[in-house]
């Protein structure tokens, strides 16, 4: 396996194995003195990007081994050559400095990271539990109820953010948990505060192994000189943890989420007068979020065409590239579109000019004009700088607006501008060829310009239309002899998909109310009940799209012997559901986990799923939410995550 070698850096919290004889590294450029007796830490590789107060960012390298993760520590030369994707396996050599950090002479690289067996969807739904935390009962943060309409239900929420800027290829589906109490960290160590949240959500009986990705957001904030905190990993292999220092507003989970995904920062220019020079990285003062108008920036409206179109969010011809001269329609980056919201063209400096168009839809409300980025290629996650272009000096250029480029020839104009496109001229002097698409093909003429003038009327709409839920077998009154074996069948339908089916069951005598078991992630929404033993049991099912969940009418079943009678059971089909939407006063999508033991909720005793209590009941045998213990021998069929 291939080795780098590094100068004196240092990890984070590692187990440390001191090297014994045939430990040591085969590479002939290994060449410390005393190699053989230096302690290395074994783990997979993580990159972390710290929004820092001050407006820097701040890049850490770490190894997380089975005893804890350790921050390598490095000279920021070193630190800069450090290219390696999330997870990949890896071994440090050095001195460890204390339980969190560990000082690096060399980093062996042993595996790379795990590739998916089976990926077979490009847009799988990003399943992300949100976990609230505290150590000080003073301040215990918002409650579970408003983070589940910020992250999921309303319409500025997260959810809703990345399906319009997606076009609805990105669903944000999940739950929220907590708040839960833990001992206080005592300083800013990121770890301990995610080892802690863990351990309370697992004890509060929640699946890890449900959730791709896990946002811990802890109050009282602590000086750790940072707001927000992520792995960085990649579109379709997230990173698993951010993290959130008092602080969850829409800016910063959007950002630290982007770079689970791999974004990096939106930055801006800050240059003399106000004047771009040629020698931009030289004369111009770099500034991290400085782009206003991108959540990997400082602001909360869509983000940029590079960013987008790194995330595959715009396709084929939505992203055209010209080394050629001419005019071309630009269409509204907020819409979904078949023809271009991203047109590129090369800069003198090696890197690509990227050109949008923002309109007052969704949420760019109040923004209008051309906008304009230079970043290098969108293939791996890009560098974009917003560039203050339009004659007034700000970002958006109108009718009439100029620029062109201070380190080459090529330059553009904004033509005209209507509700539907923008068009523009480009003018590339010795420019050849012809204009391309992202997939290779050429793009459309419409009204005498280049590009396709086909979008939507509508941003990606805020899913308001509940599932419908039923059990579909067995039949309500079907009696079954003690000790069968049977197969609950749920039938789920959502008019964009299903995220989650959960099944419930109430013991009529034993439970109060139904009880959750098991969760299925993928049809068929089956679940096994075997050798079940004599009772009247209730069974009902919970399905959720990501904002939305519904609840089917129970099922009641009889558990007992009968003389001479068919205890086959029936083919019923449950009932009508009753559905609610996901909001404070109906439904369950406050999700998970809220602790009424700490949170002081009126309404709620005993509840570990949010505010269950106060939610608008179905009628009848309809189901409730509650906790319980598992009394039967109950299994899904097929348990997917």
């Amino acid at each position: 396996m291939p080795r780098l070698r590094f100068s004196a850096l240092s990890l984070g919290a590692m187990t440390l194995v001191a090297c014994q004889q045939g430990d040591g590294p085969a590479d002939p450029l290994f060449s410390r003195g005393g190699s053989l007796g230096t302690p290395s830490i074994e783990g997979t590789y993580e990159k972390r990007i710290a929004s820092m107060d001050d407006g820097t960012a701040r890049v850490s390298h770490h190894v997380r081994t089975p005893d804890g993760v350790f921050e390598l520590q490095m000279d920021p030369d070193t630190a800069n050559t450090i290219d390696l994707q999330y997870e990949t396996r890896v071994r440090a050599w050095g001195d460890p400095l204390d339980e969190h950090s560990f000082e690096l002479d060399e980093l062996e690289v042993l595996a790379g990271p795990p590739v998916p067996l089976i990926d077979p969807e490009k847009y799988p739904y990003r399943r992300i539990a949100t976990v609230l935390l505290f150590w000080n009962p003073a301040n215990q943060g918002p409650g579970n109820n408003q983070v589940t309409q910020d992250m999921f239900i309303s319409a500025d929420s997260t959810n809703v953010f990345y399906g319009e800027n997606s076009y609805g290829k990105e669903t944000i589906a999940g739950d929220v948990f907590g708040p839960y109490q833990i001992d206080d960290p005592g300083d800013c160590y990121a770890d301990v505060i995610a080892d802690r949240g863990m351990q309370a959500f697992v004890d509060h009986g929640h699946d890890p192994e449900e959730y791709r990705q896990f946002m811990w957001a802890f109050y009282p904030g602590l000086a750790c000189g940072w707001g927000g905190l992520a792995n960085v990993g990649s579109v379709e292999a997230p990173a698993k943890y951010s993290w959130y220092n008092g602080n969850l507003g829409c800016v910063v989970r959007a950002q630290e989420i982007g770079h689970n995904y791999g974004m990096g920062h939106s930055h801006s220019y800050d240059c003399p007068n106000g004047v771009i020079t040629p020698t931009m990285d030289g004369e111009c003062e770099h500034v991290e979020y400085g782009d206003p108008h991108d959540p990997m920036g400082g602001g909360c409206d869509h983000m940029n065409v590079a960013q987008k179109a790194y995330m595959g969010w715009l396709e084929d011809c939505n992203v055209v590239t010209t080394e050629t001269s001419g005019t071309f329609n630009l269409l509204p980056t907020e819409l979904p579109c078949n023809g271009t919201q991203a047109l590129l063209f090369p800069s003198g400096d090696g890197r690509f000019y990227y050109l949008e168009y923002r309109q007052n839809y969704g949420v760019d409300a109040g923004l209008e004009g051309v906008v304009l980025h230079i970043s290098g290629t969108f293939n791996y996650s890009p560098s974009p700088y917003i560039l203050e272009a339009a004659s007034d000096g700000g970002y958006f250029m109108q009718p009439g607006d100029s620029f062109t480029d201070p380190t080459g020839d090529a330059s553009f104009t904004v033509v005209d501008m209507f509700d539907t496109h923008a068009v523009v001229d480009v003018t590339i002097p010795g420019g050849s060829g012809e204009p391309t698409c992202r997939n290779g093909d050429m793009p459309e003429m419409a009204d005498g310009a280049i590009g396709s003038l086909e979008c939507s009327a509508e941003p990606w709409p805020l899913d308001t239309a509940a599932p419908t839920v039923s059990i579909s077998y067995p039949a309500d009154g079907d009696v079954f002899e003690p000790g069968s074996d049977f197969t609950v069948t749920v039938d789920a339908q959502d008019d964009r998909l299903i995220t989650e089916v959960e099944l419930y069951v109430q013991i009529v005598g034993v439970d109060d109310m139904p009880q959750p078991y098991f969760k299925v992630f993928e049809a068929p929404y089956e679940y096994d009940v075997t050798d079940i033993p004599e009772g009247t049991y209730i069974f009902g099912a919970a399905a959720f799209d990501g904002p939305n969940v519904t609840y089917s009418d129970g099922v009641t079943v009889e558990i007992k012997h009968v003389e001479n009678a068919d205890t086959s059971g029936g083919s019923g089909d449950g009932g009508d559901s009753t559905t609610a939407a996901g909001d404070e006063t109906g439904g369950s999508s406050d999700g998970g986990g809220q602790d009424s033991s700490t949170t002081g909720d009126p309404g709620v005793v005993g509840d570990d799923k949010g505010c269950a209590c106060n939610q608008t009941r179905p009628s009848g045998a309809g189901l409730l939410l509650g906790l319980g213990g598992l009394v039967l021998g109950l299994r899904s069929r097929r348990r997917r995550r």
